[in-house]
């Protein structure tokens, strides 16, 4: 009578079903570390950019709802740099939307991720008028701690109009 050997059949079909070895687990591991190491850079620079695509429109936001309300309640709107000490990032800190002497109809907290947003020749303050007309031609300037790359120019014309170049170099 000869037995059959129940033990090696089953010892041979659990060695077919075992999981990763150390070296494919190595390799997998050291793939994830290659690939993520190309992708934060890039991803990095994405964040930063929406970043700025964010504080610009939301610039841009606050300059077209104070020419709105100017116009709507026939007196002039200020939109004013919260803290105009820093001559290099006076609109950095952020800045308010304001009736001439009167209520506050929006405030803008100070801009995040290392942002600079500076008016040329020191302007901290930007007016307009019930015409819906600026008081003086103004353009900030808005870029992060990046430097050579690419920042946001918004400029306001004295028709009270807000145009923005998306392809300024900061320096």
């Amino acid at each position: 009578m000869t037995k059959y050997n129940h033990t090696t059949a089953e010892q041979q079909h659990h060695s077919d079903e075992s999981g990763f070895t150390l070296v494919e687990l190595m390799v997998t591991l050291a793939l994830a570390a290659i690939l993520t190491t190309m992708a934060v850079p890039s991803f990095t620079s994405m964040t930063k950019n929406n970043r700025l695509t964010a504080q610009a429109n939301q610039l841009v936001t606050s300059l077209n709802l104070a020419r709105s309300e100017a116009i709507n309640r026939r007196t002039t709107i200020n939109v004013a740099a919260t803290d105009a000490s820093n001559s290099s990032n006076e609109w950095g800190k952020g800045w308010s939307v304001a009736v001439n002497g009167g209520s506050t109809l929006r405030i803008i907290p100070s801009l995040e991720g290392g942002s600079t947003l500076d008016g040329n020749n020191g302007i901290s303050t930007i007016q307009y008028l019930a015409s819906g007309r600026a008081s003086t031609t103004n353009t900030l300037t808005l870029c992060d701690d990046r430097t050579g790359e690419t920042g946001r120019q918004i400029t306001i014309l004295t028709t009270g109009r807000v145009t923005m170049n998306s392809n300024y170099t900061c320096s």
